[in-house]
C-alpha cells in the first residue's frame, strides 16, 4: 500500500508534468476512469468523465503555448487516499494576465489520480482569459 508521502509525490510530479507542459505525463499520473469535477465561471462544477476528456479540457487551453504556471502553496494530507492542494496560477496570453489560486482535492489508487474535486478563488476572471 503506497504511503501518504507516495501520493504527496505523485501530486507534486503531477504538478510538476504540468508546469513543463508535459502532457503524456500529466496523463501517466491520472487514472483512466479519471472522474474530475472542474470549475465553471458561475462558480459551479462540471463533471468531466475518463482521462482522455479531462486531457481534452487541458489541450483545449493550449498549455504547451500559454505555459501557465502552478505554485502548490500548501498541501494536506487528508487520509491514506487523499491528497488536498492549494495553488496559486499565474499566466499571460494575449497581453493578459491571470492570478488566481485553485484548490483541489484528490483521490488516489493504485498510485494514479482516479477523483479530482477543484474550486478556483475568480472563476469568471479565469474563464474570461482562457476563452479569449
Amino acid at each position: 500500500m503506497p504511503t501518504r508521502q507516495t501520493n504527496i509525490s505523485i501530486i507534486r510530479a503531477f504538478v510538476d508534468a504540468f508546469n513543463a507542459a508535459d502532457l503524456p505525463a500529466m496523463a501517466s499520473y491520472l487514472a483512466q476512469d479519471l472522474v474530475a469535477d472542474v470549475t465553471q465561471s458561475d462558480g459551479s462544477t462540471k463533471q468531466s468523465n475518463g482521462r482522455e476528456t479531462y486531457m481534452g479540457l487541458l489541450e483545449k487551453r493550449d498549455i504547451p503555448t500559454v505555459r501557465p504556471r502552478l505554485t502548490i502553496t500548501q498541501v494536506a494530507d487528508v487520509n491514506a487516499e487523499q491528497v488536498m492542494m492549494m495553488v496559486e496560477v499565474r499566466a499571460a496570453r494575449k497581453g493578459r494576465e491571470l492570478h488566481n489560486f485553485a484548490a483541489y482535492l484528490m483521490t488516489l489508487r493504485d498510485q494514479r489520480i482516479e477523483r479530482i474535486w477543484m474550486v478556483e478563488a475568480l472563476p469568471a476572471e479565469s474563464e474570461e482569459f482562457w476563452s479569449r
